[in-house]
């Protein structure tokens, strides 16, 4: 996991402290100064502040989250807190950086101290923790949802995937609940709440004695009610969710290429070639930040981009806002062009930039058309300025 914080968290806290506001950097002065700085509270209000500026409360729920899994056992021993934030004068220095804008600056400071925290970090339980390792790891755990994560999402989003990918046509009747039940292993709850998601994004509507019919792109958003408060804050977590994506999937991006054997890497080639057959542009992001997130080499970046392609879902409800079909794929396929040239000759540094630049695009649309329906809360959410290499 200390691995993992770099690539998932490491730009998302550069761009916290660049766009932070002199209020906040004052706040970080005055924790700095406390005495109580030691205090789990007084590090989470740190973290708080750090990432403040980024305005995504799902982000600071997997900060904390991560947090409390790997640091906060490590601080609870009084030796470690010397190796918090306050040691070496980093506080001070990354103060200083900030308000002279020395951005380049700012990123190595925090590159660095990430990568010093990592190793200080294995370094202690390769010498301090002897009791024997444990047969089964214990893997790192975080549901994007703030209640526990729950089946019927999952299944509407294989049901989603399915109908995009013309497994069930438009016009067509999905199964009934029984057989759907069956070929998915599930409760009928499971499959009626699953129905209702679909449903409340416009993607199916049911009719008594007819069955459950396939809708047409174009009527999602017509057929999705955005007066809902469930679908707003749905909707909102989704441009959340976006964003962490659009800060980390570069690094995240070229660590996954990087780590890919010969066949892994042909495979990946297919794979994209194959999904532009399908002149379904604006899967794009989805598909593509699937493959990186399953193929990634630590664990805790596959839960973690796992949890958050499970937001995408809610996206579908805008699916009728954005043209049709034909103008979608115009926008679309020069990304699809660039990510399979970029990866067909190995250049994984272009892949990853058009990836970012891809995802920045993506969450930029998608505030601007949660700003037109009126969904409170998506003006604080930061779009991050694309990279210029």
């Amino acid at each position: 996991m200390g691995n993992s914080i770099q690539p998932l968290l490491g730009n998302a806290q550069w761009y916290g402290l660049k766009n932070a506001s002199p209020e906040t950097l004052l706040e970080i002065e005055q924790l700095f100064h406390e005495t109580h700085m030691a205090a789990p509270y007084a590090m989470l209000n740190h973290l708080n502040q750090k990432y403040r500026a980024l305005g995504n409360p799902l982000l600071m729920r997997l900060v904390w989250q991560t947090f409390m899994f790997l640091h906060d056992p490590f601080f609870d021993i009084e030796e470690n807190l010397s190796y918090f934030d306050q040691s070496a004068d980093y506080l001070p220095k990354i103060l200083s950086i900030c308000r002279n804008k020395d951005w380049p600056g700012l990123r190595a400071a925090v590159e660095q101290s990430i990568e010093r925290l990592s190793f200080i970090l294995s370094r202690f339980y390769e010498t301090r923790i002897t009791m024997p390792s444990p047969e089964q790891e214990l893997g790192f755990t975080w549901s994007s949802y703030e209640k526990s994560q729950q089946l019927c999402y999952s299944l509407a989003m294989e049901l989603l995937i399915s109908i995009n990918r013309g497994q069930y046509p438009v016009g067509s009747l999905l199964p009934s609940q029984k057989e759907l039940a069956a070929q998915k292993g599930v409760s009928l709850s499971t499959v009626r709440r699953a129905l209702e998601l679909l449903g409340s994004v416009g993607a199916i509507k049911s009719a008594k004695y007819i069955g459950t019919q396939v809708l047409p792109l174009d009527k999602t958003s017509e057929n999705s009610d955005f007066t809902k408060p469930v679908l707003k804050r749905r909707l909102l977590s989704m441009a959340e969710s976006l964003q962490v994506l659009a800060l980390s999937c570069r690094d995240v991006s070229q660590l996954t290429l990087a780590a890919l054997d010969p066949g892994a890497h042909k495979q990946l080639c297919r794979k994209l070639n194959d999904s532009k057959k399908w002149r379904r542009g604006e899967t794009l992001s989805y598909y593509v930040l699937y493959l990186i997130g399953e193929l990634a080499p630590y664990q805790t970046i596959r839960t973690v981009y796992s949890e958050l392609l499970r937001q995408f879902f809610w996206g579908y409800a805008l699916r009728g806002m954005k043209g049709s079909q034909e103008t979608l794929n115009a926008v679309y396929d020069p990304y699809f062009d660039a990510l399979i040239e970029a990866l067909e000759t190995m250049d994984f540094s272009r892949f990853s930039a058009t990836l970012e630049e891809l995802a920045i695009d993506d969450l930029s649309r998608t505030v601007e058309t949660l700003s037109r329906l009126g969904i409170p809360g998506v003006e604080h959410i930061l779009i991050p300025e694309k990279s210029i290499s």
